[in-house]
Order: C-alpha cells, then structure tokens, then sequence
C-alpha cells in the first residue's frame, strides 16, 4: 500500500505540474529506416523523465531526447528481428506492464474528476487553519548556542543568567554554522527547524532563553529575539498543491471501497511465528 502511495503521489504530479508539451502531435520529426518519429513520441519520452528534468526547457531536452527515441526504434527493430516478441519473457513482461498501466490510467481516471470550486475553497480553508494551528503562520528570529553535551549547555545556561552576552558566548563557544554571527539563524517558521528545535524555541517569549535542548544535531541553548506573524499563503498561491492533494485522496478513497467489496483472501503466513 504504501509503494501504491508512492505511485499516487507522482501520478498527481504528473496530472497537475506538468506542461503542456504537446503541439502540432503528429508531426514527423524523423525517420528510422523509413518507420515515423512524431512530436508525440518525443513529447511522451520528455514526460516520462522524473519531475525535476521536466522543469528544464523543451529546447534544451529536444536534442538528446529526440536521439533517446531514435535508439530506442533501432534497438526494438533489431529485437525484432531476432524475433524475441515470441519469448516467454516478452510475454510475461507485457502481462505484468499491462497490468501497470491499466493502473495508472484507472488512477489518472480518477484524479482527473472534476474539482468544484466549492471544494477547493473548503480545503484551503481547512489547510489554513491547521496551517495557523500549528504556528507555521508564526515566525520567530531566535540565537542558538551549539554544543556537544548537556553539561556544556547548561554551563552556558548559568553564565547567561549571571549576565553575560549571548551573541558573545555564542561566538565562543558555539559549534554550529551561525556561531561566527552570535548564533543569529535569523527568521523562521516552526516548520522549518527539526521539531525538538522548533518546538523549543516557539515555546519562548521575546527575549527568553531556554535551558538545554538536545536535538540530532547536539546540545542548544536558545534565544528568542523577536516573533511575528507570517501572512497564511493565499488561496491562488496553494490552489494547484491543494488540488493535487484532493485527487491524492480521491483515489486513495477510491483503493479502500475496492478493497471494502472485494473477497480477498491471503493464503500462508506472510512471517515466522514467533516461538513459545
């Protein structure tokens, strides 16, 4: 389940984000030994690369990716030829790549349903409230002191509450990147610490210090400067994300009712009993 997840989650990238390569689709752009390369075939393979590669212009991709398809039609012409499409194996593979993308194209069915206005509104409503909930529409600027042991942090601790400068004992004594700054890490939101970190240091009022905090990177001792209100992103902004998550959800409604109507039977133990 989670792999199909896994699926659903790049499926909906590849319904929502992708661009709108295709013009002029069946336009020969080559010819293998006579056989038609179209636009089409190029566009499909561009599509197929993984979402970041998608990003970067068709102009920039046309190139290799319309050589990638010639090479493919030369190596399918010599399988051919050698007339491997007769094999078991050619035959058990299409079995099981039918399977996917009668998969994908129920998934992508499905996700493709149209989403009302009302519906997107009512999620981002949602979204925004546990977005608020949360203090991820809260920013704090904070200091940090980086240590390795706890005893180190609370030293640090019982110096600063006898008085002396943070940035300066930061200076000193801090391993982190920002130790060189006085530990500034400047602004941020609670989503973008680890959480024993961000958890911390939200807790702090203005001018606070907290006492040791172990995270996975070590021992901090914390300092809020200041905090402030980060406007929620607007509805146009998270739009598109929200609407893939919709049809994330849709199908994976969708997988629980065919699951809920189905006679599944799992035959043998899938582990080892454990022993008395």
């Amino acid at each position: 389940m989670r792999m199909l997840r896994a699926a659903v989650g790049a499926l909906c990238l590849a319904v929502f984000a992708l661009p709108a390569l295709a013009q002029e689709g069946d336009e020969v752009v080559a010819r293998v030994d006579g056989a038609e390369i179209t636009r089409d075939d190029v566009v499909a393979a561009i599509q197929g690369l993984p979402a970041e590669y998608q990003q970067i212009p068709i102009e920039t991709l046309w190139e290799p990716m319309l050589n990638q398809v010639i090479d493919r039609k030369l190596v399918v012409a010599a399988a051919q030829a050698q007339g491997l499409e007769e094999s078991e194996a050619y035959r058990d593979q299409m079995v099981m790549i039918g399977e996917q993308v009668l998969q994908q194209l129920y998934m992508q069915d499905v996700m493709s349903a149209e989403i009302s206005d009302e519906e997107l509104q009512a999620a981002y409503e949602t979204w925004a409230a546990e977005y608020a909930a949360f203090g991820q529409g809260e920013q704090i600027h904070a200091r940090h002191i980086l240590v390795e042991s706890e005893e180190e942090a609370q030293a640090l601790v019982e110096r600063l509450e006898a008085g002396e400068d943070f940035a300066t004992l930061a200076q000193e004594a801090s391993t982190g990147p920002s130790g060189p700054d006085g530990g500034d890490l400047g602004w941020f939101g609670h989503e973008e610490m680890v959480p024993e970190f961000a958890d911390a240091a939200f807790a702090l009022q203005a001018g606070e210090i907290s006492g040791p905090v172990q995270s996975p990177f070590g021992w901090h001792v914390i300092k809020v400067e200041e905090r402030r209100s980060a406007p929620v992103p607007g509805f146009e902004e998270m739009a598109a994300t929200l609407r893939g998550q919709i049809a994330e959800q849709a199908i994976y409604d969708r997988i629980d009712a065919l699951r809920a109507d189905a006679d599944i039977e799992i035959v043998g133990a899938t582990e080892e009993p454990a022993s008395d």
